[in-house]
């Protein structure tokens, strides 16, 4: 029997919640991202999860979440949507291999007509995400773990690779992230790949009651501490391979958004500035 969409957004609850900061953001003015499906989708799964008891679907339900998280979340997507840009912009039939892809909409973003683009995630993720977006001849979902290597034995079209890790990393532990770019490397030969990272010092932090507190409060996410993986730099990945080669980062602050407001302030602080961030990398030659 197929399962109700109202089943599967209880399983799937926390990717909702920045389905529904793009959603926000872009009907907001002058949004910084324009994401007319994530809108589509937000109209319906609001209709569905009315009347639930899950502390996100009220919090989306009744529009409680900081308007400050569809700016970050936001400006987050927009950085991603410009790592793809660049990429296609070099190499226009490229392969772009998206990790942990929850419900992201960046294909219906920045599809060229060209690329060739691989959505992975855990089977109930890629079976709701069928209930809205619809595969392709050059779009395909993979159903499984990322540090599963089956999915590297679809994805190989020969490349060149862009592989997008974002909001993944932070839900990992070290040795996973370790195997998992090990595993990039050996089986693709050579990737970019643009990943979200947390710093070391606020992952401990999120072991003490107060910041669970704030996640329940302001997330409405459960279950003690969220985040099992940090790095203390940008060049930290260097250390575990002589092949691993730094490109750039990007944090939050350097668009400069006047929708940040006072937030702007954490850009002079560095363990503020650096609490999430972007780095970019080459793996292989």
């Amino acid at each position: 029997m197929e399962k109700s969409l109202f089943s599967m957004l209880e399983v799937s609850s926390t990717m909702l919640i920045t389905l529904y900061a793009r959603a926000l953001e872009s009907i907001s003015c002058n949004p910084i991202i324009h994401d007319p499906k994530a809108v589509e989708m937000i109209g319906i799964i609001k209709k569905e999860v009315a009347g639930s008891d899950n502390p996100i679907h009220r919090k989306i339900v009744n529009g409680k979440y900081n308007p400050k998280l569809a700016v970050t979340m936001a400006l987050r997507s927009r950085r991603f949507d410009r790592y793809v840009y660049d990429f296609l912009k070099n190499n226009p039939m490229g392969t772009v291999i998206n990790l942990g892809c929850g419900l992201d909409t960046r294909f219906d973003r920045v599809d060229n007509g060209k690329v060739i683009w691989f959505d992975i995630d855990f089977p109930e993720v890629i079976e709701l995400r069928r209930r809205f977006m619809k595969e392709n001849a050059r779009r395909q979902f993979i159903e499984g773990s990322i540090l599963d290597n089956t999915w590297t034995k679809i994805v190989k079209t020969g490349g060149p690779y862009l592989v997008l890790a974002e909001g993944v990393f932070m839900y990992l532990t070290e040795p996973d992230v370790k195997d998992l770019l090990a595993m990039i490397y050996h089986e693709l030969g050579s990737a970019d790949i643009a990943c979200e990272v947390t710093n070391r010092y606020w992952v401990d932090k999120m072991k003490n009651r107060y910041m669970q507190w704030k996640l329940r409060h302001q997330l409405g996410i459960t279950g003690g501490a969220v985040f099992t993986f940090g790095i203390p730099d940008s060049l930290y990945f260097e250390e575990w391979n002589p092949n691993y080669k730094f490109l750039d980062e990007w944090t939050y602050f350097d668009d400069n958004e006047k929708k940040l407001g006072w937030f702007n302030l954490f850009s002079f602080i560095e363990v503020l500035r650096k609490v999430q961030w972007t780095v970019h990398y080459k793996i292989g030659d």
